[in-house]
C-alpha cells in the first residue's frame, strides 16, 4: 500500500478535486483505493454520497484517527490518497508524515504562491519526495504557467511535468459524482488527468 498527501496551507486551490481525480485514475487503472478525507469540510466525503460508483472508498477522518485507518486499509488498498484542510493543522503534518509521495496543489496567483513555502518547510521536515502541482492554469496563458514554474523553482522545489487547466468539465462532473475522466465530452480535462496519473505512478514506483 502507497499512499499519495494533497497538502497545501492556501485554500481553493483544487485540493479535493486532485485528491478525487487521481484516486478515480488509479481505480480505473485496476488499483483498489481509498481516499482518506481530513479536512473538516469533508467535500470530497460529500462528493463521494453523490457517487454511485464503489470505488473509490471515502473515509474521514481525524489526526487521532489516522494510524488507525490507515492499518485498517493496509491489507485491502494498493493505494491511499489523503485529503488535507487549507491553513495551519495538525492534520497536514500528520499525513504529510506517512505519505510516500506529497502533491501540492497550486493556481498561478500569487497568493496560493506566497504560502507554498510553509507547505515545502513541512514536507522537508519529514523528507518526503514533494511535487508541486500546477492548477487551474488559463488554457490560454501558457506564459504564466512558465512564469510559475520559475517561481516553483526559485523556492527550490519541483514541479510536476503536467499542467491542469482551468475546465468547467470539473464542477460539472463533482456535481454528480463524478471526475473528468468518467464525464461525457471532458475530452481535454480527461487527458490531462489521464496524463498526471501516468507520471504520478512512474513517481510512486520509484518510492517502493
Amino acid at each position: 500500500m502507497q499512499v499519495i498527501t494533497i497538502a497545501m496551507q492556501k485554500g481553493g486551490v483544487g485540493k479535493s478535486t486532485l485528491a478525487r481525480s487521481l484516486a478515480v485514475a488509479a481505480a480505473r487503472d485496476g488499483l483498489s483505493v481509498l481516499i482518506i478525507d481530513m479536512d473538516a469540510q469533508q467535500s470530497v466525503s460529500q462528493w463521494a454520497e453523490r457517487r454511485e460508483a464503489d470505488m473509490p472508498v471515502v473515509v474521514f477522518s481525524t489526526e487521532n484517527e489516522l494510524p488507525k485507518k490507515l492499518a485498517q486499509a493496509k491489507d485491502i488498498a494498493d493505494l491511499v490518497v489523503i485529503d488535507t484542510p487549507p491553513a495551519r493543522s495538525t492534520e497536514a503534518p500528520a499525513a504529510v508524515e506517512v505519505a510516500d509521495l506529497v502533491l501540492i496543489p497550486t493556481t498561478p496567483d500569487v497568493e496560493p504562491l506566497e504560502q507554498m513555502p510553509r507547505t515545502l518547510r513541512l514536507c522537508r521536515g519529514f523528507e518526503r519526495p514533494v511535487f508541486a502541482v500546477i492548477n487551474m492554469a488559463n488554457p490560454t496563458g501558457p506564459s504564466e504557467v512558465t512564469y510559475t514554474r520559475e517561481v516553483i523553482e526559485a523556492m527550490g522545489a519541483k514541479a510536476a511535468p503536467i499542467v491542469l487547466h482551468r475546465r468547467k468539465a470539473h464542477r460539472d462532473a463533482s456535481a454528480s459524482g463524478l471526475t473528468v475522466q468518467e464525464l461525457k465530452g471532458a475530452t481535454k480535462a480527461a487527458e490531462e488527468m489521464a496524463a498526471l496519473w501516468i507520471w504520478v505512478k512512474s513517481e510512486l514506483q520509484k518510492c517502493k
